[in-house]
């Protein structure tokens, strides 16, 4: 299937409000990870929008981002209008997120297809993904709710799994499968079995649905978020907007689009596709995507090493010296020092969770 030109009627929803905290000490609450460059002099929100560029105009891009970062987000992405940067007050979860940028879309198109993305998402066969979304997007306009599986390379217990189900058609070389299941993070013999399967795709968070569709789920399924989100969107465009907004927002639902709609919905299909995805969820991914040395250590700076291998070594600022290191995050941002096992990068996170606890809040 070739690259098709602009659909009007085709929507990007870019989620941007996550903090990074498994990529402390490089991702802090000022500037998390999707604001960083960390695969090139792009930001991974700049990377996200480029890759969709070509099928998707800038006025069609949405960003759903926290309040905080929604000049950052503006100043990184001038050619997107910059009423489509819709920032929340606080987060409550991706349904409220979708639901949001869906009431701006429907105004501006009540037949549009949205397809909702993650800004810190990384991607290495661009063309194959817009392949992809073109794709969804024919089967989105069937009524139903698509999801992007991820061709499984190795029995991952971090990812929750799509169980597929009967073939519905063969877009060119696509196929469209139903949804049997939605299926939480498994254990390492259960991922082994899903993989060898052939039936169970990682579960990417990449969806597209047309809006009208959409709003009969919610409907359906989180009748009190959508009544919410309904009273939010009565409001749009008058003078009292963000009076509204707040005042709805403080109390809305707290829900993911996952547990919430997806899970629920009769009406779910998955494209698997296989483009080199990762969401770039610790300091170990990074190991595994950036170039690599001789040793098979990934050095971002200027690094030193006796006797080291398989390790990630990141120090913009000043030179790292190592000895005997094996399967090792190093992290030098200058005023903070991350070391840890590859095998123990996601937990990452309890070192922020310890820092507010301890009052280390320049830290954050």
């Amino acid at each position: 299937m070739s690259i098709k030109k602009n659909n009007e009627s085709l929507f990007a929803l870019i989620l941007a409000g996550g903090t990074g905290t498994r990529l402390w000490p490089r991702s802090r609450r000022e500037s998390p990870k999707q604001l960083l460059p960390l695969f090139s002099a792009r930001t991974m929100l700049q990377e996200t929008c480029d890759r969709i560029r070509p099928i998707i105009p800038p006025d069609h891009i949405f960003i759903g981002t926290n309040e905080g970062y929604v000049d950052a987000v503006r100043e990184q992405l001038p050619d997107v209008p910059p009423e489509n940067v819709i920032g929340e007050p606080e987060g409550h979860g991706t349904a409220p997120s979708i639901g949001l940028a869906g009431l701006h879309i429907q105004r501006i198109d009540p037949d549009a297809v949205m397809i909702s993305l993650h800004a810190d998402h990384y991607i290495e066969n661009a063309e194959g993904f817009r392949r992809a979304i073109q794709a969804a997007e024919q089967v989105a306009r069937q009524g139903y709710l698509v999801t992007l599986g991820i061709q499984p390379r190795h029995p991952e217990t971090g990812y929750g799994y799509i169980h597929r189900g009967e073939l519905i058609e063969q877009i060119g070389e696509q196929p469209v499968y139903q949804v049997k299941a939605f299926i939480e993070k498994p254990d390492e013999a259960t991922a082994t079995q899903f993989v060898q399967s052939g039936e169970y795709y990682w579960n990417s968070g990449i969806f597209a649905w047309k809006i009208s569709t959409l709003w009969e789920e919610y409907e359906r399924y989180q009748p009190v978020l959508c009544e919410q989100l309904k009273k939010i969107g009565r409001g749009l465009g008058k003078p009292r907007e963000r009076v509204t907004m707040r005042r709805v927002w403080k109390d809305i639902q707290n829900e993911t689009i996952d547990v919430g709609i997806m899970e629920k919905s009769q009406r779910v299909a998955v494209l698997p596709i296989d483009v080199g995805w990762s969401d770039v969820g610790s300091w170990a991914t990074l190991l595994d995507l950036l170039p690599s040395d001789a040793q098979e250590n990934v050095v971002v700076g200027e690094h030193i090493g006796v006797d080291t291998t398989s390790s990630l070594l990141y120090s913009p600022n000043r030179l790292i010296a190592t000895v005997g290191l094996t399967d090792m995050i190093v992290v030098d941002t200058g005023d903070a020092i991350l070391v840890c096992p590859k095998s123990r990068a996601q937990e990452v996170k309890h070192i922020v969770e310890a820092l507010k606890q301890n009052n280390k809040h320049k830290y954050l």
